[in-house]
């Protein structure tokens, strides 16, 4: 990359005659305007890295923009330009006069609707050549659906992403079907016949990740589906019954990471093709059903996301056993408040982060301790490598928090979230000695805070025990903002006076109250 130093600015400063200072030659501050000094190719990519809006606006700055943005490497993302005429135009005009290489074209269904023609329009614009990523889609609701135009298929050798939406795919176009350089493909309620998708990922030698998508509800997935090349690392599934057969002669030996969104699968195809998967390192199940039994038996599973809902269908998850898993670091189950699902964790050597959500907890074993009630549990397994953990609670039963805490002794930070208010039998049989109130527990979110007699009495007691205490922030209600008198109230029922830790900030809030868990990151998916 060229440098401009100070030294050469200042020299071509000196070669500009002052009466013809040009536009954008100065600085706001009165200095030389060392940007408009730097080459063509270098703004023409600072140029196309902004919205195609911002990017042509950049001709008014001076006469020396002005030729840039035609010739700058082309990415055009026709969302937000306008309605369906003004935005036909504005894209019609830009590859008529554009002049630089296309790496990006896209094109909402919105500014489509069913129109195929003008999409072949614009793809068959020599300003496309050697396009790098293609997205588009037609009106999902349209029936039938629009078809694809084949023009769509003359930059497969260039072809880097390609996400294609609500088409009908041409069924003559199988001999067209080589990617040599894709590497991320989408297809969102795209029919497609059986020999044109096995064909297409074929065709892909090099692809990284495979997104299919439904919209309808669980439509059948076709076999070939599951035939993608053996680079693949991440694959993503939406809306689809997956076929038992070919889910058992899968082998995905680079697959990283798996997501299956309102999926219907079998059990056995769901532990067949988790077994054909040596290299995964994360999952995420949202929503899918088929299977009441889910066993987590994997070399190299670092997190475990799982979204379980009421639905209509009768198999659903009831029992899920860690049973071998030596690299997992995070599990997350956030399940329907009807169903109640059993949870044991027999070997997980380094967990770190645990979530139950809306789940019933007591349904849970951790090695040998078994948690039969809030009263009921006998502690004879520990997890040292616990530092976070994230419950949701019908009432916030102290003895139940403790006699989880007492599993996890190195416990860091704690998550409660909890919508019932005071149940008027708050128990209080709970033990002082505790290795994670005394050493190690820093941070304490309770969310729908209420103040009333159990919520105090919870609250205080991490106020008056927990001696390593940073933050506890109580997560109330909106409608509670500016009640002053309110707040002054709770401080002095929970006594921060005598807060076992000094230095701990003790906060109310009214943001939504469990919207620090996406801050932090402590459940979000990890990086593809």
């Amino acid at each position: 990359m060229d440098v401009v130093s100070r030294a050469q600015a200042k020299r071509v400063k000196s070669r500009q005659p002052n009466s013809e200072e040009p536009r954008g030659g100065r600085s706001e501050a009165g200095g030389t305007d060392l940007i408009s000094l730097l080459p063509d190719e270098i703004l023409g990519s600072v140029i196309s890295l902004l919205p195609i809006k911002e990017g042509a606006r950049s001709q008014i700055l001076s006469s020396r923009w002005r030729p840039l943005w035609r010739s700058a490497p082309l990415n055009l993302d026709a969302y937000g330009i306008g309605g369906v005429s003004h935005a036909n135009a504005v894209v019609s005009r830009i590859l008529a006069e554009h002049r630089g290489v296309a790496r990006c074209f896209s094109v909402p269904y919105s500014i489509l609707l069913g129109d195929s023609a003008t999409l072949d329009g614009w793809l068959r614009s020599p300003s496309l050549d050697n396009l790098q990523e293609l997205d588009f889609g037609f009106s999902p609701f349209a029936s039938p659906s629009s078809l694809m135009p084949l023009s769509a298929l003359r930059f497969s050798p260039t072809l880097r992403v390609t996400k294609i939406r609500s088409c009908q795919f041409p069924g003559d176009a199988t001999h067209q079907l080589h990617f040599p350089n894709l590497q991320h493909l989408l297809l969102q309620s795209v029919t497609i016949s059986e020999d044109s998708l096995h064909a297409l990922l074929a065709g892909c030698p090099v692809l990284d990740k495979f997104e299919l998508m439904y919209d309808n509800d669980r439509e059948a997935m076709p076999p070939s589906a599951l035939h993608f090349s053996s680079t693949l690392r991440v694959a993503k599934f939406v809306d689809c019954q997956f076929p038992n057969t070919a889910a058992h002669q899968v082998h995905f030996p680079n697959l990283q990471h798996l997501e299956l969104v309102t999926v219907t699968i079998s059990e056995g195809s769901l532990h067949a093709m988790l077994s054909g998967c040596p290299s995964l390192n994360s999952l995420i199940l949202t929503c899918s059903s088929g299977f009441r039994q889910f066993l987590i038996n994997s070399p190299k599973l670092k997190h475990v996301n799982m979204y379980f809902f009421r639905s209509d269908t009768n198999i659903r998850l009831e029992e899920l056993i860690v049973e071998n898993a030596p690299c997992l670091e995070r599990l997350y189950l956030c399940g329907s408040h009807e169903d109640k699902i059993n949870i044991s964790i027999l070997s997980a050597q380094k967990l770190k982060i645990l979530g139950l959500f809306n789940c019933h907890i007591f349904g849970l074993k951790i090695g040998t301790t078994i948690f039969h009630g809030p009263h009921d549990v006998r502690v004879e397994t520990v997890m040292h490598t616990v530092k976070v953990l994230a419950l949701n609670l019908d009432n916030l039963c102290l003895d139940a928090v403790i006699n989880l805490m007492k599993c996890f002794p190195c416990l860091e930070k704690l998550y409660i979230e909890t919508h019932l208010m005071d149940t008027g039998n708050m128990c209080l049989h709970y033990s002082k000695d505790l290795e994670c109130l005394d050493l190690h527990l820093k941070e304490l979110r309770i969310s729908y805070y209420n103040g009333t007699r159990s919520h105090v009495e919870f609250a205080k007691y991490f106020v008056l025990n927990a001696r390593m205490l940073e933050s506890m922030v109580l997560a109330v209600d909106q409608d509670k903002e500016g009640c002053d008198l309110w707040f002054d109230k709770q401080r002095r029922q929970l006594q921060l006076g005598k807060r076992a830790s000094i230095g701990a900030q003790i906060e109310f809030s009214c943001d939504d109250c469990f919207n620090y868990l996406d801050v932090i990151q402590e459940f979000s998916g990890p990086s593809e």
